[in-house]
């Protein structure tokens, strides 16, 4: 094993973290030595990695006294940041976005220690935006229409066994049709309240049997359940998969949000989805991820203010089943099951040239 040693900061979403800990086990297994910087919300992505460190950062409020404590805070996390960066000594650093990162990244900057940005949605980031300026390249997950210097399109790096799928099959529609429906790692009440209605009204509509895989918060559980009950529909409903890449495995259509990891994913296993954008991101980012699928035929949109149950039901009759095993295509086509490998290319070339 090499002695470089790469800091990865990534903020403690699993959106940020997801990515960071697929570049660090191809990393590893290149024989470099990783390191982890990430808030106390990014341990528990992390469980099983070795040398990772929480700093100091946020979270932002409103209102006064909130964006003063976030300023503190993030002071604070950079003087952590030095202390850390004095005793690893890091070669490269690769941000990848949430405030989190930008105590460590902007450190490792000032020390003039090569980073490398990887953004994994459509748009840019604010923390990824302050540090761009000093970044030696900037990986993207999409092209960005607003022109960047140093920017290269790598993809965004998914877990392998989500990479196991890309030679997968889109199953065939014979006797039964599998819908996958989860909104994010905490579940989503729209997805509850109206979602179930509009599968419902479907289930009549076909000729082949349906079997619904529905992600629902706890305190939706009950409701959502009875809902299918009512209509005697085959679901299996739960707060949360653990096995997420066995069921996008067998689905033959998934409704989800739009969040970078779950685009990434459903393209890579080539899986035709609905996307219902989370509609409260300030720079709409999840729209603008799900547009990259639309436009090429790959997914279709709902966004949340014009989801209903009669406006969904009107979508799904147009698509199920003809339409899927054509957007499965497409999906595919826009996968990158090597970003991963590419990712790890632009850091181990910053490290040639330092």
């Amino acid at each position: 094993m090499t002695e470089k040693l790469i800091l990865l900061c990534a903020g403690g979403t699993g959106g940020h973290v997801f990515p960071a800990r697929a570049l660090a086990e191809e990393l590893l297994a290149r024989g470099y030595r990783v390191a982890f910087a990430t808030d106390a919300r990014g341990m528990k992505y992390l469980e099983g990695m070795e040398n990772v460190h929480i700093i100091s950062a946020g979270p932002y409020r409103a209102g006064l006294r909130g964006k003063v404590t976030f300023v503190l805070s993030l002071i604070k996390g950079y003087i952590q940041a030095h202390r850390l960066i004095s005793r690893l000594k890091p070669s490269v650093a690769v941000g990848f976005g949430g405030y989190p990162c930008a105590p460590p990244m902007f450190a490792c900057q000032h020390r003039f220690i090569p980073t490398i940005l990887h953004e994994q949605n459509a748009v840019l980031g604010l923390a990824l935006k302050l540090l761009a300026p000093l970044a030696k390249n900037i990986a993207l997950s999409f092209p960005l229409k607003s022109k960047i210097k140093n920017t290269i399109v790598t993809g965004n790096p998914v877990r392998a066994d989500i990479m196991a799928l890309r030679d997968k099959e889109f199953p065939k529609i014979e006797n039964e049709l599998n819908v996958l429906i989860f909104g994010g790692s905490l579940g989503a009440t729209s997805f509850a309240e109206i979602i179930p209605h509009s599968i419902i009204r479907l289930a009549g509509d076909l000729k082949v049997k349906l079997k619904i895989v529905h992600q629902a918060r706890e305190s939706d559980l009950e409701k959502v359940t009875r809902l299918y009950s009512n209509a005697g529909l085959d679901v299996e409903i739960k707060p949360f998969f653990d096995n997420i890449p066995e069921r996008i495995e067998i689905a033959h259509l998934m409704i989800c949000r739009a969040g970078a990891s779950t685009v990434a994913e459903t393209t890579c296993a080539g899986r035709p989805a609905i996307y219902i954008p989370y509609p409260w991101h300030k720079d709409q980012q999840q729209l603008h991820n799900a547009q990259h699928v639309a436009e090429v035929g790959g997914g279709w949109i709902m966004e949340e203010k014009n989801l209903t149950p009669d406006s969904l039901y009107q979508l799904l009759k147009k698509i199920v089943p003809e339409k899927l095993p054509e957007a499965a295509a497409y999906a595919r086509s826009l996968g990158q099951p090597d970003a991963t490998g590419r990712l790890a290319d632009q850091v181990i070339k910053a490290i040639c040239f330092t």
